[in-house]
Parts: C-alpha cells; sequence; structure tokens
C-alpha cells in the first residue's frame, strides 16, 4: 500500500493486437523511422496563447489524449506521421468527437496523420503503401 491508500500494479502498454502491428509497422519501416507507441498529444506539439484561460482550457482538452503510433526521423526528431488504429470497441458519438480534435490538432501542426481500420490485414508492403511510404523506403 502507499500514501494514496490505492492498489497500484503493472499493467501492459499494448494490447495483443496493437503489439502485433507495432512489430509489423517496425518490419514496414525498417530504419528509417523511430517508432513510438501511445505518445500524448501534448508531447508532439507545442501550445502557445496569450488568453491564459483558453490556452488552459486547451490544455486541459488534450491533456489524457493520446494516439497509438507515432514515426520519428530519427536523426532530427522531427515527428513525420501519426498513426490511428480504428477501436470498434469506442462508441461512434465518442470516437467522432475525438477524431475531430485529434485530426485538427495536428493539421494546425502541420503533421500528417494516417487512420487504419484493420490493423490485422496489412502486410509489409500494403502497410508501406497505406502510409505513402512505398516510394520512400
Amino acid at each position: 500500500m502507499n500514501e494514496f491508500s490505492v492498489s497500484i500494479q503493472a499493467q501492459s502498454l499494448l494490447t495483443k493486437e496493437e503489439a502485433a502491428f507495432y512489430n509489423l509497422l517496425k518490419l514496414t519501416v525498417e530504419d528509417r523511422y523511430l517508432v513510438l507507441a501511445q505518445v500524448p498529444v501534448w508531447c508532439l506539439v507545442e501550445v502557445k496563447g496569450k488568453d491564459k484561460k483558453a490556452l488552459a482550457a486547451f490544455l486541459n482538452t488534450i491533456a489524457l489524449r493520446r494516439v497509438d503510433f507515432v514515426l520519428v526521423h530519427p536523426g532530427t526528431l522531427a515527428t513525420e506521421k501519426i498513426i490511428e488504429l480504428d477501436d470498434p470497441a469506442v462508441p461512434a458519438a465518442q470516437k467522432e468527437a475525438r477524431n475531430k480534435l485529434i485530426d485538427g490538432v495536428f493539421k494546425e501542426a502541420g503533421i500528417a496523420l494516417v487512420r487504419l481500420k484493420n490493423p490485422g490485414a496489412y502486410s509489409t508492403p500494403t502497410l508501406a503503401a497505406a502510409l505513402g511510404l512505398q516510394g520512400s523506403l
């Protein structure tokens, strides 16, 4: 027990399906990109604003949001592409609101975002094509 009187135990960072996709993604991009998983949105964008209340409200909105995978250039460490997997367990209305927020954040930041359905159906060539990487690898 700890000072907060709560129970804490380790948990997996990825589901089995996400881990399988991560491994496929690593094979697909080889050493062209670093592949990061479950990255908080606020770590990927710089947020500035003169209105402190608006800034705080926006940061609060993105505070607990994460993206599934991030492709990072290994030399510059620039975020090149965000990959989101479709989760059929999330209710449509909740998914739509979240996607709208995430899409807007990364569009404004100039970071490409790709949404993939059925991530278990990809091979390395089809994943490269879906990510727009086939000519660059």
